[in-house]
């Protein structure tokens, strides 16, 4: 009987995997090793979820690499949101790998995952990350085809979670991409992205891409990410304290509201090689009471860094990391004053309007001005100038002039603005959720200057749009990488002095580059033998202004970044001595 009992419960075993094995195969036309790759809207027939049913239903010996392919061009629309296995990672890749912005073949549309429209309902889907979630080469809508919007895509449905986002287009919302609330130690990573449209409901503050909400996030990476036309505020850090927030060569264009929200409280950041071209428009009030949630601790107006002191009680008090280098920022004359406006208008009765176009308000500026009490809040090398870019389309002309439209409408607290969708060619209700594809701006840019601004000699912004020199960045990425935090961690200006190898025969000091240069300059010399060196600069009536290197050095090659962004316009000397090794060069500040 026992024999009999163990066959019909093995038999029982073996029809029910059957069964879940051609459960998910319904749902998969190619199978390639450890990757499934899923069938779209249309291989089901017309019918949704395909990608939600799959993976729910992958549950038996799944491999520790299975990867969900989503194929190129394919449509992958949700009638509901579900949460990824709470077992296991989860990685959603679309088949084309190619960096999104700098693809020109129409053919290699990414796929597109967005909410559905049923007869008599629709939905605008989401995924929750039940485990570590990985989303790479897709493009998202939040949103449903018959125009329907939604509040936030992805969100958290587990602690200490590894979430990546890779290489992918979103568009639309009413809050942001991606929240966290309800769950500790999130690790999150934005690289490659473009984000574009973040709008849809009438809010000064929504519309952006991620909102720490609840629970402390444990990490914000954000590198080599373009974002485009944004309405509120971008990232939402809150008053949770985030032990590493790291923004690295990113662009943001036409963003209306604050890109880093902090209330002040943050403490260890970030904030290298980025270009800001008219972020945060919308003029301020101090204690406006729809924005108190969201303000500034101090009720001051916020630039694009923001911190205050002392922290409130209830925040752990600690010393405070802050790296802020080698950034350009640019506001249009035209946005550059939307608070006078507001105070003529007199809106909703007030005349204290303030602008927040700022790199940072006058109590965050005396806070990284006092090194004695706080010698680790680190800035410098901030460029003022708009980049010549290859093709911006109408983001710096036309779309300015809306863009000013809603920032200044949506001063009053009344407002029911929503910023309209910024589109090329894909226009129209009957393509909400078809992005523009190709790309259709190219932000890459030929300025001499800014081509080799980085901290790590590269080009400012994101790198996706100069593809040379995103192919050095990622075969040095370590070293790259690796400065920038040890600079964080030592409270000193990344590009001090770089060592950059080979094994010089001569001694040599090089023309500096560029030349003339505003603020920020490089400097190359090579020591043909190890000994004290130093490496000064006078002004035009021979007066020592700094000195950039003082002390021992290997014999090697070496470059020094002069920021010069508290001098004026002028003629300037750098001197090189090192032995009996003595040379001088000339050079020029232009502001």
């Amino acid at each position: 009987m026992r024999k009999a009992l163990f066959i019909f419960f093995s038999v029982l075993f073996i029809s029910l995997s059957s069964t879940f094995a051609q459960s998910l195969m319904d749902y998969v036309s190619e199978v390639k090793g450890d990757v499934l790759v899923l069938k779209d809207y249309y291989d089901m027939g017309s019918v949704p979820n395909s990608l939600n049913n799959a993976i729910l239903a992958d549950t038996i010996d799944v491999p520790a690499g299975r990867v969900y392919e989503l194929k190129t061009a394919g449509w992958y629309p949700q009638s509901s949101g579900f949460t990824t296995p709470s077992n296991r990672p989860t990685v959603i890749e679309g088949t084309y790998n190619g960096d999104l912005v700098t693809i020109d073949e129409p053919s290699s549309v990414p796929p597109l995952i967005s909410g559905f429209t049923a007869e008599g309902s629709s939905s605008t889907g989401g995924i929750t990350w039940g485990n570590d979630l990985t989303i790479k080469n897709t493009n998202t809508i939040i949103g449903a085809p018959d125009g329907t919007g939604g509040w936030a895509f992805f969100g958290s449905g587990a602690a200490d979670a590894k979430v990546v986002f890779q290489n992918n287009m979103m568009e639309y919302n009413w809050w942001v991409f991606i929240q966290s609330n309800g769950h500790a130690g999130t690790k999150l990573f934005f690289k490659d992205n473009y984000f574009v449209n973040m709008s849809g409901r009438a809010c000064r503050r929504n519309g952006g891409v991620y909102d720490n909400t609840e629970q402390v996030t444990d990490t914000v990476y954000i590198e080599n990410n373009t974002h485009v036309m944004g309405q509120g505020y971008l990232y939402k850090f809150r008053n949770f304290q985030i032990p590493f927030i790291y923004v690295n060569h990113n662009t943001f264009v036409n963003i209306s509201s604050v890109v880093f929200e902090t209330q002040g409280y943050q403490s260890n950041n970030i904030i290298t090689n980025n270009v800001f071209i008219n972020c945060q428009a919308q003029p301020f009030r101090p204690n406006m009471v729809e924005d108190l949630p969201e303000q500034n601790a101090l009720g001051l107006e916020q630039g694009l860094i923001d911190i205050v002191h002392p922290l409130p009680d209830s925040v752990l008090q600690e010393d405070r990391k802050f790296l802020v280098e080698n950034n350009l920022v640019y506001w249009d004359p035209k946005i550059a004053d939307l608070a006078s406006e507001a105070n003529s208008l007199a809106i909703n009765g007030f005349t204290n309007w303030v602008n927040q176009t700022m790199t940072m308000n006058a109590h965050t500026q005396a806070l990284f001005d006092d090194d004695a009490n706080f010698p680790y809040l680190t800035e410098t090398g901030w460029i003022n100038k708009l980049p010549t870019f290859t093709d911006p389309a109408d983001l710096l002309t036309d779309q300015v002039d809306i863009f000013k439209e809603f920032s200044i409408n949506t001063v009053d607290s009344l407002s029911t603005n929503v910023m309209p969708t910024w589109r090329l060619v894909n226009l129209g209700p009957d393509n909400h959720i078809y992005t523009d594809f190709p790309i259709p701006v190219d932000l890459s840019y030929s300025d001499a200057d800014l081509m080799v601004a980085g901290t790590d000699g590269l080009p400012l912004g994101d790198l996706n749009w100069f593809p040379t020199q995103k192919a050095d960045f990622l075969a040095n990425h370590a070293q790259y990488y690796g400065d920038i935090v040890a600079a964080w961690n030592a409270g000193t200006p990344v590009t001090d002095v770089q060592e950059i190898g080979g094994i010089p025969t001569d001694f040599e000091l090089s023309q500096n580059y560029p030349n003339p240069f505003n603020p920020t300059t490089a400097i190359n010399f090579s020591l043909a033998k190890a000994g004290n060196v130093t490496l000064k600069v006078y002004n035009s009536l021979g007066q020592e202004v700094t000195t950039l290197v003082d002390g021992f050095k290997n014999a090697q090659n070496y470059k020094v970044t002069f920021d010069a962004s508290k001098l004026s316009s002028g003629v300037y000397y750098y001197s090189l001595s090192s032995g009996n090794f003595v040379q001088t060069k000339k050079m020029m500040l232009l502001k």
